[in-house]
């Protein structure tokens, strides 16, 4: 407990995200995006307290942030040579959202667009998932689940 830490240096690529403390509030983690180490926690998610941070570390190159306007405002006027990109975990949600969305929508047009299926275009028995799973401890679990979830 009484090894110093390391003098904090800027990071070239800066992340940072809210989270939840407890009901109604929130606080605020920054990470050096590149070695995924903690840099400081604080409570609250506004763009002065970033600005502020931002203004004391100056030489932040990329930051991964959500698309959160007080973060993008405060990045904009306290670092505005810094590219703002969104982080990974907003970037696969927006995209699994527009390609819900999408196929929510062409439902419709799914049966059409698929090849009609022949006895001939069936794979050989042995080689269907159904056999393989049946043979399989997950495969005797499901039917013993099946036979006591039927009404």
């Amino acid at each position: 407990m009484r090894v110093l830490l390391p003098p904090l240096a800027t990071p070239r690529v800066l992340g940072f995200d809210d989270f939840a403390l407890h009901s109604g509030t929130y606080g605020t983690r920054l990470v050096d995006a590149t070695t995924r180490l903690p840099l400081t926690l604080w409570e609250g998610r506004d763009a002065e307290q970033l600005g502020r941070w931002l203004r004391e570390h100056p030489g932040v190159e990329v930051a991964c942030r959500d698309g959160s306007l007080a973060y993008r405002q405060g990045i904009t006027a306290d670092a505005p040579e810094a590219v703002q990109v969104s982080d990974r975990f907003h970037l696969w949600q927006g995209m699994s959202r527009r390609v819900q969305d999408i196929a929510s929508v062409r439902r419709g047009c799914l049966p059409a667009a698929l090849p009609p299926v022949s006895e001939d275009d069936r794979p050989p028995a042995e080689e269907t998932t159904e056999n393989v799973a049946a043979s399989s401890r997950a495969g005797a679990m499901s039917r013993g689940c099946s036979r006591r979830c039927k009404p």
